[in-house]
């Protein structure tokens, strides 16, 4: 089989099994230790502090936005443009379309879509100079925090190229653009689940969990 149609087809489809299946195991993983490790939680479980906590942390409610205003927000916008340019760009919307689900969605515009891009990228890049040049950061960071964050943008950064043609007349790129932004976005599906990116679904167990302990003891966060 050609490499391209390989990368096309089965690999997309393992990549997104993967992400899929990855993302419900280690959810059901956390809810399994968490019931040996944290059953005071269950015992004094409670929706009201899970949605309250969640709901804080979803909207800039909490006390480390406060703390911390301009990287908390943009963490924000960078969270935003990370889930609605991928769901919502024509582009992807067309091949759901095309595919044996003939799933459809309206998209945003394409100047929308460009403008949320380069700003992910440009946040991407000021999360990857903090963690180089703040000491701070730096020394809690290892090769991963580093990778992750190069990872997260690759997909972007090879969408904004392969949209737009930045670099088709280097005929490397411009004759394999189409092939790296699939592989890109595959590895990044591929390593969610095994990686900090899973924090996309544990983030609301964890912050379910947190949301009950902090309330039971009549605290808010």
């Amino acid at each position: 089989m050609d490499f391209y149609l390989f990368v096309e087809g089965p690999l997309l489809w393992i990549a997104f099994m993967t992400f899929v299946i990855g993302s419900i195991l280690r959810a059901a993983m956390f809810l399994v230790v968490s019931t040996k490790k944290d059953k005071i939680i269950y015992q004094n479980f409670s929706w009201k502090y899970v949605f309250a906590s969640i709901g804080r942390w979803l909207l800039p409610l909490n006390k480390s936005v406060a703390k911390n205003p301009v990287y908390s927000t943009l963490g924000y916008i960078f969270h935003i443009c990370l889930v609605i340019v991928p769901i919502w760009l024509s582009g992807h919307i067309s091949l759901w379309e095309e595919s044996r689900f003939e799933w459809y969605w309206a998209p945003i515009p394409a100047w929308l879509a460009d403008w949320m891009t380069l700003i992910l990228l440009a946040i991407a890049l000021f999360f990857l100079l903090r963690r180089i040049f703040s000491a701070d950061i730096r020394l809690i960071s290892g090769f991963a925090d580093y990778f992750l964050i190069i990872i997260t943008a690759l997909p972007f950064l090879t969408g904004y190229f392969l949209t737009h043609g930045t670099l088709d007349e280097i005929v490397f790129f411009g004759n394999n653009m189409t092939l790296i932004h699939m592989l890109s976005g595959e590895i990044m599906l591929i390593l969610i689940p095994f990686t900090k990116l899973s924090h996309f679904i544990l983030f609301f167990f964890s912050r379910g969990a947190s949301g009950i302990e902090f309330g039971r003891r009549g605290y808010s966060i």
